[in-house]
């Protein structure tokens, strides 16, 4: 059993409005008010199972993940009060890549929080009988990293890597989306991630004048 800890704490709304301000590519999130705050709640690993503490955004786009254990470790090496954005205390950070095929355990996991389900339109089935599958191939040049990997149920892993005429691409915070041969396109968002606010309606084009004058 896996548990997903979604506890947005008072800490994590203090951090919110600085995490804006952090460019996305640092993926970097400080833990040792949050780590202290989650030992006072009492929270702990269940016997037999695990507990993955997933912070996300403020638009539901998944941060960064860690076990209690390796959060507790990184609190230790820090400051107690993290007094400022650019401090050197110890961070929790989204898994970077790695030069093989096999994601490691930690990418593992970042995906399979992000994820939840098969990622496939309108599939669903849950996480624990997905494959963690390379949208760009590893064969291909397709990076083991966070941002490659989609989980995918069995059956939908396979028609990706043998039905000719898919595409397939996923961004950066897992949004992923699947052109079938004739066109169609549909996206998937990840769990709890929000959809981007609608776009404008352009303003109405000037209206010129009538300088005709009507018929007598």
């Amino acid at each position: 059993m896996q548990e997903v800890a979604e506890y947005v704490s008072p800490v994590e709304r203090a951090l919110a409005g600085r995490l804006v301000e952090q460019p996305m590519r640092s993926q970097r999130l400080p833990v040792a008010l949050l780590s202290r705050e989650l030992d006072a709640l009492g929270v702990r690993t269940p016997d037999g199972g695990s507990v993955t503490l997933a912070l996300s955004d403020t638009d539901g786009s998944l941060r960064a993940t860690g076990t209690l254990d390796q959060l507790r470790r990184l609190a230790r090496l820090g400051c107690p009060d993290h007094p400022a954005a650019d401090c050197e205390c110890a961070v929790l950070y989204r898994p970077g890549p790695v030069d093989r095929y096999t994601p490691s355990a930690a990418q593992d996991r970042f995906v399979r929080t992000r994820d939840r389900t098969c990622r496939w339109p309108t599939c669903g089935r849950g996480v624990g009988w997905a494959d963690a599958d390379h949208v760009i191939p590893h064969a291909h040049g397709g990076a083991s990293d966070c941002a490659n990997p989609c989980c995918l149920c069995r059956s939908h892993h396979r028609l990706t890597t043998f039905a000719r005429g898919w595409r397939f691409h996923l961004s950066p915070d897992g949004v992923l989306t699947v052109t079938t041969p004739s066109a169609i396109t549909r996206t998937t968002r990840p769990p709890g991630m929000r959809p981007p606010p609608p776009t404008p309606d352009p303003p109405p084009d000037d209206v010129q004048p009538d300088d005709d004058q009507p018929p007598s």
